[in-house]
């Protein structure tokens, strides 16, 4: 069994190319729509972990009102060696946040730890553990 997100954002291109440098991430896999955009893509971040992004708006997006769901967290734990990374997709995403929760600092259990909503709508907590 495998979990696998799907995240929902406007402007999926946009968003696909942020996400590429924040983690220094690959497209894994993506399916196109007839004038080349993204219609659908998966981001690969390290060791097989992996999210999906798709255009809101898009043929994959719910009809009518807008339903969120319950609030959902992507959290990315690095290893200790890495905190250079972590500090990195931290500046990048704080960069015109939509809600910045917690900035990056201890806490009880790590070394490292932010919570914040990106410019997409997206709740990041990224961390050392």
């Amino acid at each position: 069994m495998k979990l696998q997100t799907f995240t929902y954002v406007d402007g999926i291109d946009e968003a696909v190319a942020f996400y590429l440098k924040v983690f220094d991430a690959m497209v894994k896999e993506s399916y196109l729509n007839k004038d080349g955009t993204y219609n659908l893509c998966e981001i690969g971040l390290a060791r097989g972990i992996s999210f999906w992004v798709a255009e809101r708006k898009g043929i994959s997006a719910i009809e009518g009102d807008v339903n969120t769901g319950n609030i959902m967290q992507m959290c990315v734990r690095y290893d200790k060696t890495d905190i250079a990374k972590l500090e990195k997709a931290y500046q990048m995403l704080k960069e015109n946040a939509l809600n910045l929760i917690h900035s990056l600092q201890a806490a009880p259990w790590t070394s490292h730890s932010c919570d914040l909503i990106d410019k997409y709508g997206l709740r990041w907590c990224l961390m050392v553990g």
